[in-house]
């Protein structure tokens, strides 16, 4: 018995050797077995590290750092190309540098491996609207809305996409089914009273500004809007009120300065619109309306060359802005200056206006 015993212990001493020489035998399936738990291994480590770098790149996102978020989650998705997140926050921080095409692109990535991440789609549809794609804009707050149909933000959105398209009435559509969501939604009672406007249904419009107003009392532009179509329906002193305020509530806000100051215009109170023109223009030097209302003014006060210079300036901030090349040939021709006129109006009919045109036509040859 004790023979047997030491014999089974020596057995199995070599066995176990033998197992150790032999490793290099292994069987194909032993082989695959064990280079699937060396993969394993080795994904692990690369998963970590790629979670290091993407953690560093939300760090670099938060603080502002968004080409530096950039490289740290691409460097994640080089990683581990499969990390969904790294693409999605790398479209994010693209949308903040503006790089909408590369944004698009990651979006994309994430919305083909998941189709039901609605916040990608959200997303994608804010940067081609900022591309000016609204119809595909459109088609992802589309997809948005069918993911999450209490997504108010999302209504909104495609509201406004259709307000850029100028089909005011899908936009209002839009805006009032964000609305029914979110009743307490002042963007949207905001951008639907402007959809009124631009269909000249003031009473609308003015209903849902104070809407928007009486819900945020503290965003300027409300009352800048409600100004601009209270004066649009010939209620002056109502307008010149909701200009104040909007200055009381941003006393920065130029458009507002820049607003008051045509409605002294237009009510023949020159230096007081010269004050706000130039108010606005302190504000925001690169604001090409401002410079043209003032340059308005100096030719109404028979100050030519002066009118001049402020058009100047506002075509140089603006070179699409067709008044401005009106008025400054018109201002042109006081001065005798028929060619250089001529050349403006003509710059204003090539940009669409036509005022530029009938002066072309009746003054140039």
């Amino acid at each position: 018995m004790v023979k047997s015993i030491k014999f089974i212990a020596v057995l199995l001493i070599l066995y176990t050797s033998n197992l150790c020489a032999q490793d290099v035998e292994l069987t194909v399936e032993e082989k695959a077995f064990k280079d699937s738990i060396e993969a394993l291994n080795l994904d692990f480590a690369t998963v970590q590290k790629a979670k290091e770098t993407y953690n560093q790149g939300i760090k670099q996102f938060e603080s502002k750092d968004y080409k530096g978020a950039v490289a740290s989650f691409g460097s994640s998705i080089n990683l581990f190309p499969r990390f969904i997140n790294a693409y999605f926050n790398r479209g994010v921080a693209y949308l903040q540098m503006k790089n909408y095409e590369k944004a698009i692109r990651d979006f994309t990535t994430v919305i083909d491996s998941n189709n039901t991440k609605a916040i990608a789609y959200s997303k994608r549809a804010e940067a081609y609207g900022a591309v000016g794609k609204y119809n595909k804009a459109i088609d992802d707050y589309k997809a948005t809305v069918k993911l999450q149909p209490r997504n108010a933000v999302a209504y909104y959105n495609m509201g406004d996409m259709y307000f850029m398209k100028e089909e005011y009435l899908a936009a209002i559509q839009e805006f009032t089914r964000a609305i029914k969501i979110d009743n307490n939604y002042a963007y949207s009672y905001n951008d639907r009273g402007s959809s009124y406007r631009r269909l000249e249904k003031y009473a609308e419009a003015i209903m849902d500004y104070q809407k928007a107003a009486s819900i945020s009392p503290d965003l300027a532009f409300i009352y800048n809007n409600l100004g601009s179509t209270r004066k649009k329906m010939g209620r002056y002193e109502e307008a010149l009120s909701a200009f104040n305020k909007a200055v009381e509530v941003n006393p920065e806000f130029y458009i507002a300065y820049n607003n008051r100051g045509g409605l002294y215009f237009e009510r023949g109170k020159m230096e007081l619109a010269l004050k706000d023109f130039n108010q606005a223009i302190k504000i925001n030097n690169k604001y090409a309306p401002a410079y043209s209302n003032r340059g308005s003014v100096m030719y109404q006060q028979e100050k030519y060359k002066e009118a001049i210079a402020d058009f100047d300036k506002a075509i140089q901030n603006n070179p699409e802005y067709a008044n401005a090349y009106v008025n400054r040939g018109t201002s042109k021709e006081m001065i005798r200056d028929i060619d250089g006129a001529c050349s403006d109006w003509n710059k204003a009919k090539e940009l669409g206006s036509k005022q530029g045109k009938k002066y072309q036509m009746n003054n140039c040859y």
